[in-house]
């Protein structure tokens, strides 16, 4: 593999900026006492059972750890399923009120939540192919309800949010677990039949994070459940979106049939990396096209994640896409089988130097001309110019304690990742 020395400077400025201007930032790491994100010995495959605990903290071998997260401390546990709520719209209604409100709640659903309350089905979209005749416009916005601050969601029972998305804005301590995030379904701004709107796209994700601080996202599965839109947006956006986010740890997450996963920094005017730190380990994308994940101006942990099956006929793809200032750790990854490149790489800064930094260390496959693409970049580059021999900040959390090598990792990313694990909420398994 070749690798050269860059200048780290523009990373190191801006995790001065996170580590230490940051009080949260500054405080050690969470003990391996807490609770923890599923971080079993590597040759541990057999089915795992979660655990949460109002009020408890927890630790995610990741940029979440900066910020102390605990489960959200509320009176009672705000149970949600199908025997409270035979009615799916007065669910819906619970749900979208507990998430939405002021106060810190701990909540556990089962079942589907229907965020379209009926107007959206697997087999019936027709609610989003009405557009207005005169401008062409959609008769109908995208669904999407906030989650404020201090909230846990944890799912049951295989529950499922469908047909709509989640904003998490201007927020802190959020945990979501164990929660299958289906098919959040949207429609283009404009009728794309219409030659002059040819081109207009979606822009419904089933979860987006803005500006928030201090989100942990585990054992989730993102897809756009039984819709093929895997080479033009038409339906959907993002799986996971995250256009401004510190300390955000996303784990053991199960990414599929999907084109755009997840975008970090939006326009290339996002270019401080200390508005957006996040770690990505034991996800497995498979079964998608491309964002796996791009960014602008991030400090990218990205460990113990498994690839495959990436790329369709019409649009082959990539895994990662490092753009402007974006600082990426890249370690002990399996990438498996794909019709694009690993690395596409979106630098369009024009200074003589690189500002997109790529560490890359002990993954399944090594960088080479064959597997990475330099043409989007704006400046004639090398593929040495993106590469340094050292993490290009200082990390400050402990991940050794869960990261293997990427043999190891891809038999328990294969077994571990995704929903549907059953979960011990304050003593009762589900």
């Amino acid at each position: 593999m070749i690798r050269t020395k860059q200048l780290l400077l523009p990373c190191l400025l801006a995790v001065a900026g996170v580590l230490y201007a940051d009080e949260a930032a500054a405080a050690p790491t969470q003990s391996l006492g807490a609770a923890q994100a599923s971080a079993p010995a590597a040759t541990t495959t057999a089915a795992v059972t979660l655990s949460a605990v109002p009020g408890e903290a927890v630790t995610t071998y990741g940029w979440a750890d900066q910020a102390k997260l605990k489960y959200a401390s509320s009176k009672k546990i705000t149970l949600i399923d199908d025997a409270s709520y035979p009615d799916p719209k007065k669910k819906r209604q619970a749900f979208t009120k507990a998430i939405g409100s002021s106060a810190a709640a701990f909540i556990v659903i089962s079942g589907d939540i229907d965020l379209s309350d009926g107007a959206v089905t697997d087999s019936d979209h027709s609610y989003y192919d009405a557009f207005d005749k005169t401008s062409h416009r959609r008769l109908h916005d995208d669904i999407i309800y906030p989650v404020t601050s201090n909230k846990t969601i944890i799912g049951v029972q295989n529950a499922r949010i469908c047909y709509g998305g989640l904003q998490i804005r201007e927020a802190s301590n959020i945990i979501i677990r164990n929660v299958t995030f289906w098919d959040a379904h949207g429609s283009t701004e404009y009728d794309t039949a219409v030659t002059q709107y040819s081109e207009s796209k979606a822009s419904i994700d089933n979860v987006v994070i803005r500006d928030s601080k201090g989100i942990w996202i585990d054992h989730c599965t993102f897809s756009d459940g039984v819709c093929h839109d895997m080479s033009r947006n038409y339906n959907h956006d993002g799986l996971l979106d995250i256009p401004a986010g510190q300390f955000v740890t996303i784990s053991y997450c199960d990414f599929h049939n999907h084109d755009k996963v997840m975008l970090v920094g939006t326009g290339e005017k996002a270019t401080n990396p200390a508005e957006r730190t996040i770690t990505l380990h034991h996800n497995y994308f498979h079964g998608t096209t491309q964002r796996t994940p791009r960014t602008r101006g991030t400090l990218m942990h990205i460990y113990n994640n498994v690839y495959d099956n990436i790329g369709v006929p019409e649009n082959t793809g990539y895994c990662l896409g490092p753009g402007t200032e974006a600082c990426f750790a890249v370690q002990n990854n399996y990438f498996g089988s794909r019709l694009g490149n690993i690395v596409d790489f979106y630098d369009k800064s024009t200074g003589t130097k690189a500002t997109a930094q790529l560490y890359y260390a002990g993954n399944s496959e090594d960088l080479s001309a064959e597997n990475t693409k330099l043409s989007n970049s704006k400046q004639k580059r090398a593929l040495t110019d993106f590469l340094t021999d050292t993490i290009p900040w200082k990390i400050s959390y402990d991940y050794e304690s869960a990261m293997t090598s990427w043999e190891e990792a891809k038999a328990v990313v294969l077994t571990q990742a995704g929903a549907g694990k059953p979960v011990t909420v304050a003593g009762t398994t589900y």
